[in-house]
């Protein structure tokens, strides 16, 4: 078996199942529970989460907020926002490359009343930061931009938009940062709301994040019941919370080791496949090294999909989210080429990645390409 789909998930590492397994056994209780059980399974999230802030190294004025994953904490920070009673802003501003669920989430907000504008980008699939501020107006009232997309690697200048944003204090800024975290550097003090998932980072599956600056109003999606955060209701997964906090301990110590490996690895893909014939590059050399997107113009993305998976070799078209779909809007975004965007492929790398892994893959690529 060859995994190259990394980017759709990953799998839990050993310690990080262990951690999980520890804390299913040792804290039974519910936290919402007010006897000693209770209490200590309550204690045990308090510590994980505070802990996780320190990893992410984001101060006190921040709270984390546990979710099903990242498409829950997408959810929740438009709609936590958006849903505000007392919000008269009705302009959104995004971008053509973020996951699924938040332009799901604009194409539903479009349809009822608030008016979404895109943002432009270059031929990099980077914003324009011009074109951003002369978008901002006093009825805007979310910024929405992901740090790196999952299809393609093209990463956003986040801090600069931090910065544009800071003129407009009733503007909330998200950014899902889903493909960054536990990658790569990112600088997340300054972002209002910011989504992620254990999972890309050898979490286990079904915990993520939403974190919220303090002192931004809220409104929840969830209600009833009682929790540890009264922005996200229900009995908390004490042992999910547990194990995401190691996932990305581990994840944040081995960032340097493990993205130059990644820089090795991507770089020796790029020159090996690029004598393919009619292979295009849609990644750059510049965009995030965990990701690296190509078509194969005459080939339908599923059809290679399939074709690799027969022989062993797992790849993805899209996203995991977008699988079924025969056209990349990413692609198609970036590059205006339909023949691109139904062409086009997705390997993602980890620091599990080998040489020989890639050797293999260019191998059977080669009797597909003829």
């Amino acid at each position: 078996m060859i995994y190259l789909d990394y980017a759709a998930t990953t799998p839990a590492h050993p310690s990080v199942l262990s951690a999980f397994k520890k804390a299913a056994q040792k804290y039974i209780g519910n936290p919402n529970s007010g006897h000693e059980l209770g209490l200590m399974a309550a204690k045990a999230i308090d510590k994980a989460l505070t802990k996780m802030r320190h990893h992410l190294h984001l101060p006190s004025s921040y709270e984390l907020i546990p979710t099903s994953g990242a498409t829950e904490a997408n959810n929740l920070a438009w709609q936590g926002v958006l849903n505000i009673p007392e919000n008269k802003g009705k302009h959104i501003i995004t971008t053509a490359f973020e996951h699924s669920s938040i332009t799901a989430n604009a194409n539903y907000y479009a349809r009822n009343g608030f008016r979404v504008d895109i943002l432009t980008t270059d031929k990099h699939g980077h914003v324009d930061l011009n074109h951003l501020r002369s978008l901002l107006c006093k009825d805007t009232i979310l910024v929405s931009v992901c740090s790196v997309n999952s299809e393609i690697g093209n990463r956003q200048p986040i801090q600069a938009i931090v910065d544009i944003i800071k003129g407009y204090p009733s503007v909330y800024f998200h950014s899902d940062v889903t493909q960054s975290i536990g990658k790569e550097p990112i600088e997340l003090d300054g972002i209002d709301l910011i989504s992620m998932t254990a999972h890309k980072f050898y979490g286990v599956k079904g915990i993520g994040l939403l974190i919220k600056k303090k002192k931004r109003d809220f409104t929840p999606i969830i209600r009833g019941g009682h929790s540890t955060t009264a922005y996200r209701r229900g009995t908390p997964a004490t042992e999910l919370i547990v194990s995401m906090e190691r996932a990305l301990k581990l994840a944040m110590q081995g960032q340097i080791t493990n993205y130059d490996y990644v820089v090795g690895i991507n770089e020796y893909a790029r020159e090996h496949l690029s004598p393919l014939p009619n292979i295009v590059f849609n990644s750059e050399a510049t965009d995030s090294p965990f990701v690296f997107n190509f078509s194969l113009p005459g080939c339908s993305s599923r059809a290679t999909v399939t074709y690799l998976s027969q022989r062993g070799i797992y790849i993805s078209n899209h996203t995991a989210c977008e699988s079924d779909a025969d056209l990349s809007s990413a692609i198609l975004s970036l590059t205006s080429d339909q023949a691109l965007a139904t062409s086009s492929v997705r390997l993602s790398f980890s620091y599990l990645t080998t040489i020989e892994e890639i050797d293999r893959l260019i191998e059977v690529l080669r009797g597909y390409c003829k």
